[in-house]
Order: structure tokens, then sequence, then C-alpha cells
């Protein structure tokens, strides 16, 4: 099985052409107001549609307004919503979406009901990246996607090690805070 790619963070057309020609399938839109990667949903919307449904549509929430959610998803066409926060079980259910539910190594995810979970770091974009066993460990129970730290230099061994459904990359591919398009 072909491990995939889910490209975050998009915030403009030319990078998410990029991320498709580089054999991305996943393309992650930031909805979180207070992240540097945050994109407003009229911008990512335009850039969903120049790029006319080539890969599968992502949107990034935490602890947002379940309406919020439900209402963006519905006008972005998004094929699936990404939770990084509190929502529980009962949020998960309202929403009329796929859902990728964050976790780390310290959650016990058996107790939530998403279609896939994301295994990160406690505190996303700082510290070392997840153990690489007990990722492994995590993947082989759960369709998983390993996010935290990835990039060209290390992916090649999280994909060996860890075998997860598919690798996520936000800051691995950025120069200076900026997706480079290399």
């Amino acid at each position: 099985m072909r491990i995939k790619v889910k490209i975050c963070g998009i915030r403009t057309i030319e990078a998410a052409k990029a991320a498709i020609d580089a054999g991305a399938d996943f393309l992650g839109f930031n909805f979180v107001p207070t992240s540097k990667r945050f994109i407003d949903p009229q911008k990512a919307l335009e850039i969903i549609n120049s790029i006319g449904g080539q890969v599968k549509i992502v949107g990034v929430f935490q602890n947002a307004l379940v309406g919020n959610v439900i209402q963006i998803a519905s006008n972005l066409g998004l094929d699936f919503v990404q939770l990084h926060g509190y929502e529980n079980n009962n949020y998960i259910k309202a929403l009329k979406t796929p859902v990728i539910k964050s976790i780390t190594t310290y959650d016990q995810p058996q107790s939530i009901k998403a279609d896939y979970f994301i295994l990160d770091r406690v505190r996303r974009g700082e510290g070392e990246m997840v153990d690489l066993e007990k990722g492994a460990q995590l993947a082989f129970k759960l369709p998983l996607f390993f996010a935290g730290g990835l990039n060209s230099e290390n992916v090649l061994e999280v994909v060996t090690k860890v075998r997860p459904f598919a690798v996520d990359v936000a800051g691995g591919v950025e120069t200076d805070g900026v997706q480079d398009l290399e």
C-alpha cells in the first residue's frame, strides 16, 4: 500500500499546485484563527476552485463552534474535517463530513469515534518528533496520519518504521514561514 501524503497550511494557488505536482493526496487548509497558517475560508475557496478536485481537501479546526465547522465544510466542499482541540464524540457525530482527529501518544484513541487519526506532538510546531516506536504501535491499530516535525531528511525513516496511512507535513515544506515551491 502506498503511503498517502498530506501537505497542510496551503495559503496560495501556487503552493496548492506545487503540492499536487509533487504527488500530494490531501491538501490542508488551516481555519484556526490563532495559527500562523490561518487562511480565510473565502481565499481557501478560490484555491479549492482553482485545483478542481484533483486531491482530497481537509479543513483544520480547533475548538470551533460545531455550526461554524459544518457551514465551512459545506460551503467549501471539504472532504475531511481535521480536529485539533477538545472535540468529543458528540461533536464529531454532529459533523456531516468524515473526521480526522488529532491525538498524541498520551491519548486513548479507542474511545474516540473518528474516521482517521492524526498523531502529532503535544505542542504542535514545537519539540521532538513523536517517538517512532509508539507511532508504529498506533499505526498498526488505527488509520493514522503521522505529523509533527516531518521534513525531507526524516520522512523516509517515518514511512519505513511507522507505516502510517499517511504522512502530514506543514513546517517541513516551508522556508522562513512560507511554503517553498521547490
